[in-house]
């Protein structure tokens, strides 16, 4: 993809593409909006085909759809086969033959070549990607204390499980212990085999009770263990050594 050429909007593309189409049947506009109309297109008149064909007015993929029927082409045909880029609306753009076969389907066509594509986000992606990284390392390494005071071994399935996001109840657990979400999950793991919610309500019990008293079981509960989470992570951690490590 030439950097020299500049891109052509996907829509104007398209009404390019229905141009060439109306007049490979040899159809005139008037004749063209008699059919977009007889296939559901009722504003479709002469005038605004003009406007669709001239790339000023944005068709809807409905719009498209029904369009591609009345000329008799696949939705992929009203793409024009060009040299230009085509901008896909969002500031990326993508190669014709590539917006060709994707629109048909046929990704044996669909090319691979860097060439084909521009996406002006890459940068923030990798900055993106980049952040989210060093976020997880500094997370591993606030948790390494709990695996490594764990009565049993951690396996990597709990250590990436404390990394997603905390529920209701573990987020204020963990702030009533003074620590980020990821060392209450993986201290619960650690000490019981499963999540903090998990071993209140076994603890609560799970049979029927009126709302009122699972509340206070499962308030009851949760206290209990709060206790017994901080002591280990205590031991864990050097005195204040544990607390959240953010700014």
């Amino acid at each position: 993809m030439s950097a020299m050429m500049l891109p052509v909007r996907i829509h104007e593309a398209i009404g390019a593409g229905i141009r060439a189409a109306r007049l490979a049947k040899g159809w005139r506009q008037q004749d063209a909006s008699y059919w977009f109309r007889l296939y559901g297109l009722p504003t479709w008149t002469p005038g605004a085909v003009g406007q669709v064909e001239a790339g000023v007015r944005k068709p809807s993929l409905g719009e498209l759809l029904l369009a591609a029927a009345a000329l008799e082409v696949a939705v992929s045909e009203l793409v024009p086969d060009t040299d230009e880029p085509i901008d896909l609306g969002t500031g990326a753009t993508m190669s014709a033959r590539a917006v060709r076969a994707l629109l048909a389907g046929d990704f044996r066509e669909f090319p691979r070549s860097p060439a084909d594509f521009s996406f002006p986000g890459e940068t923030a992606m990798e900055a993106a990607l980049a952040i989210a990284g060093a976020e997880r390392d500094r997370l591993l390494q606030l948790v390494q204390p709990i695996a490594a005071a764990s009565p049993r071994p951690v396996p990597d399935d709990d250590i990436h499980r404390a990394f997603l996001p905390p529920t209701e109840a573990e987020a204020r657990a963990a702030s009533r212990l003074h620590v980020e979400p990821a060392q209450l999950k993986l201290a619960s793991w650690a000490m019981w085999e499963r999540g903090f919610e998990a071993e209140r309500d076994a603890r609560a019990g799970n049979g029927a009770q009126p709302p009122g008293t699972l509340q206070a079981r499962r308030g009851h509960a949760a206290r209990a263990m709060l206790g017994e989470l901080r002591d280990f992570l205590q031991s864990a951690y050097p005195e204040g050594k544990r607390r959240r490590s953010r700014g």
